[in-house]
């Protein structure tokens, strides 16, 4: 999947990278030990439609070019100016995140577990 950010067209990648990226943004602290929760807390956000869930994907899914978190935050801006909304973003990444060999077995489990609509 491409996304334009400032101006350039951008292969987002959904590898080991956009995990470890992910899992930084998103920690769990259990009596002490930190467990990063990344894929699967950015994965309940955008299917809550959560808009920042967007800008966290994208920069942990760019993390190979290095963007800055307000870069992205224009581009997600511009995005869902030129295309009424961010809908068919959130449907894109769910299905970009689905379809990656190193993160598909985490979203499946995640999904079965939580019981959530596979229709994304």
């Amino acid at each position: 999947m491409n996304f334009k950010i400032n101006g350039k067209d951008v292969k987002l990648k959904f590898g080991l990278k956009f995990c470890r990226s992910l899992d930084e943004v998103y920690k769990v602290d259990y009596q002490g030990l930190e467990f990063g929760m990344g894929v699967s807390f950015a994965f309940m956000n955008l299917e809550q439609r959560n808009p920042v869930a967007i800008s966290e994907v994208i920069k942990a899914a760019s993390a190979h070019v290095g963007f800055t978190s307000d870069e992205i935050d224009e581009a997600v801006e511009q995005y869902a100016e030129d295309n009424d909304g961010l809908e068919k973003l959130f449907k894109n990444l769910l299905d970009e995140m689905g379809k990656s060999q190193v993160v598909a077995s985490t979203i499946k489990h995640f999904r079965e577990n939580a019981k959530i609509d596979k229709k994304a």
